[in-house]
């Protein structure tokens, strides 16, 4: 069987966490499994002699293209702290490791907890009545996690409070700039810049930025980020916290929500284009999908405050619109990661036409805005 760039040293993995004593009963050997198709941090089953599973995720090999990538060890430090909450829904860490030498690159081993994925919006594999409830428990969820006190879990100084899109503008700018030089380990070429509209996207962004707001913030919370339990519609753990931060919570809200959106994209369509999209208008009581508002207003209960109604709208708007340009900025990456050899899936080549996609639909969007001023938000 040919190996993988990612095939680890089970041998020195096995000897390294039998001698930390952080996994009880721990028998040697262990081997493990690489899962998924995931686009940054590769992720793998361990299974032990002892019939014990859990899960690993570690560093990519190689230098990150930025710095600020790949930072396993702010993964840990989240889940270790959200752990401290009673019932909250993610996995147990057991262990991180900064010493490379073991198997390549950083790692920590976390709980593996056994449920369902949903990787496909639609929801075909659920009833309408489970569509209806794993919804509303995922969105349930994620007010619970910005209602919580991030100063009082132990993640004091784990993000800055104040300026959120104003600093992370500044961020996602400066990756763009330096994954467009990245040039292809084949033809020595320069990725180039992820599209020709980024710069005015970016700078409508800046001078109409949202008001002040801070929680803990997931930053890639959707479904096939979330366990749902083995047999209920209901979410029991949150995993890939690779993008997590102190910021504003409109963030997570509105790509949560982004699936309602007209311009919405998957699979390189777009998602309300077709007639039996489940989330169009007409579908969605047939299907068990909510409407949007309906969810809105659960997370506005639980978290007291109605962020759609910030900056009488505008707030929202802007949001979805970097929103666009944030996930295109990461499509860029993957692609930047590709061609330099370092993507940890083959698949990476599937997400490339988000790049366009989302800008074209950010930019559209600014385009609006500057004809008609909105009052209030649009689903």
């Amino acid at each position: 069987m040919t190996k993988s760039r990612h095939d680890l040293d089970d041998e020195s993995l096995g000897r390294y966490l039998l001698n930390t004593g952080k996994l009880p009963g721990l028998k040697l050997p262990v081997v493990t499994e690489k899962i998924g198709y995931g686009q940054s941090n590769p992720t793998y089953f361990l299974d032990d002699a002892a019939g014990n599973r859990y899960v690993l995720r570690k560093k990519p090999a190689g230098q990150a293209i930025s710095p600020v990538a790949h930072r396993i060890d702010r993964e840990y430090k989240v889940l270790e702290a959200l752990g401290s909450v009673e019932g909250f829904p993610v996995p147990k860490v057991f262990d991180i490791c900064l010493d490379t030498s073991i198997i390549g690159s950083q790692f920590y081993v976390m709980e593996f907890v056994k449920g369902r994925i949903i990787t496909d919006t639609d929801m075909a594999e659920l009833s309408p009545e489970e569509r209806r409830k794993a919804w509303f428990s995922a969105i349930e969820t994620l007010a619970w996690l910005h209602s919580l006190d991030p100063d009082k879990i132990g993640l004091e100084g784990y993000g800055k409070k104040a300026n959120f899109y104003g600093r992370h503008c500044s961020t996602w700018s400066r990756i763009e700039s330096q994954q467009a030089a990245v040039r292809d380990i084949k033809t020595g070429k320069p990725l180039g810049r992820a599209h020709e509209r980024y710069d005015e996207v970016l700078n409508y962004i800046k001078a109409n930025l949202p008001g002040e707001r801070y929680s803990i913030v997931h930053g890639d919370f959707k479904f096939d980020n979330l366990i749902l339990h083995p047999t209920e519609p209901r979410v029991i753990c949150i995993l890939d916290w690779e993008l997590s931060t102190i910021g504003h919570p409109l963030m997570d809200l509105v790509f949560h929500m982004s699936p309602f959106f007209s311009d919405y994209t998957k699979s390189g369509k777009s998602a309300l284009s077709s007639g039996v999209s489940p989330y169009k208008p007409e579908n969605r009581s047939a299907s068990g999908i909510p409407e949007p508002r309906e969810l809105l207003d659960r997370y506005g209960e639980i978290v007291g405050f109605d962020m759609t109604k910030d900056g009488g709208g505008k707030d929202w708007e802007v949001a979805i619109i970097f929103q666009y340009l944030r996930g295109a900025t990461i499509s860029h990456g993957i692609r930047a990661r590709s061609i330099s050899g370092q993507a940890s899936s083959e698949f990476g080549h599937l997400y490339f036409d988000k790049t366009k996609q989302a800008m074209d639909a950010a930019f559209k969007r600014v385009t609006n805005l500057r004809q008609k001023k909105t009052g209030g938000n649009k689903l």
